[in-house]
């Protein structure tokens, strides 16, 4: 498949890069297919890009590299989409807003990615999470591809 994409220019992704969100990211329903990419420019950050929308993509972290006791807590039908089975290889990720200097994690609303059977969904937390929260000034000065 190939994706003419505005951050990375064109990409060829083969099939098994291929993410599915049968349920499509919190306010892009419409777009199911996704795959991740790693950031040129910092190895911390990934893009989570669009196989089928060119211009969106999102900056994404792993949220226990910056908060290291974070726990997602979701009910079960959340998780549904998952097809979660004992073994699977998941990842949470966070995505990221602002810019350097200033960036922020939304810990409320992570994404999940069960890489075994490669689908994720997006989920609210059920605790008080917040949507922005500040990465520590140490990890601050991520620098983020153009």
């Amino acid at each position: 498949m190939r994706i003419d994409t505005t951050r990375f220019g064109k990409l060829t992704i083969e099939e098994d890069q291929l993410l599915l969100f049968p349920q499509g990211l919190i306010g892009m329903e419409t777009l199911r297919q996704w795959t991740l990419l790693p950031d040129p420019a910092n190895e911390l950050v990934a893009w989570l890009q669009s196989a089928s929308c060119g211009d969106r993509a999102l900056a994404v972290v792993s949220p226990r590299l910056f908060v290291p006791d974070y726990k997602v807590r979701v009910g079960q039908r959340e998780l549904a989409p998952l097809n979660l089975r004992p073994g699977d290889e998941t990842y949470i990720l966070s995505t990221l807003s602002g810019h350097v200097g200033n960036l922020a994690m939304n810990l409320r609303a992570p994404i999940i990615v069960n890489l075994t059977r490669r689908n994720g969904c997006q989920v609210v937390t059920t605790d008080d999470q917040p949507l922005r929260q500040a990465l520590p000034m140490r990890r601050s000065t991520l620098r983020m591809a153009a």
